[in-house]
């Protein structure tokens, strides 16, 4: 997981506090597990199972 302050430099705002930025980087992350990680499953196991 990025660190506080890779967070702060990726999202150019080093006011942005502690709090807001885990709050950012838990909801980002959550996003990718449920919806990017899954379409890509999807998509990675509907190529597999085509001749």
């Amino acid at each position: 997981m990025l660190s506080i302050e890779r967070v702060k430099e990726l999202l150019g705002d080093p006011t942005i506090s502690d709090q807001e930025v885990e709050e950012i980087r838990n909801a980002f992350d959550a996003l990718v597990r449920d919806v990017v990680f899954e379409q890509w499953l999807g998509e990675r196991n509907k190529n597999k199972t085509k001749p």
